[in-house]
């Protein structure tokens, strides 16, 4: 067996063992942290290849009136994030049936229903829900509601 030991010059034995323990996970963990930012730093180039780039269609501001008993109305602005192969103007060949149905939807809202988090939450299901039927061929990936006033 070998032992890892020095001796003083008082005659006192002193192990090296948790010197060397130290030294070699001082190692490991140098050795670690360096595979690790290698294998991002090469990940990362190699994934911005694959990521296609994000490709948005612009909807014009759309007016709808709100039901309830006072005359409110909402405005709104939608951004649509759709397949990288789509042209972006064939959005505009959907944008009045869109409006048509969420003109029907909107009218089923009463204007208190769309106040804080959880009116644009409403707002964006109803416009997911009516881009998803309406505009089904353009392959819509996300509905990014980009502005709503209601008045």
């Amino acid at each position: 067996m070998v032992r890892l030991v020095r001796r003083r010059p008082d005659g006192e034995t002193v192990s090296l063992a948790p010197i060397i323990v130290a030294v070699v996970l001082v190692v490991l963990a140098a050795l670690g942290t360096w595979g690790v930012v290698a294998v991002k730093s090469g990940r990362s180039s190699s994934s911005d290849r694959l990521v296609p780039p994000k490709n948005y269609a612009s909807l014009p501001p759309m007016t709808f009136t709100l039901g309830g008993s006072n005359a409110r109305m909402v405005d709104v602005r939608v951004l649509l994030e759709i397949d990288p192969t789509v042209d972006p103007k064939q959005a505009s060949s959907f944008v009045p049936r869109i409006a048509d149905q969420m003109a029907d939807r909107m009218r089923q809202i009463d204007p208190e229903q769309l106040s804080g988090a959880e009116g644009a939450k409403l707002m964006k299901s109803a416009l997911t829900a009516v881009v998803d039927h309406e505009a089904r061929s353009m392959r819509v990936r996300e509905v990014l509601l980009e502005r709503m006033v209601v008045r």
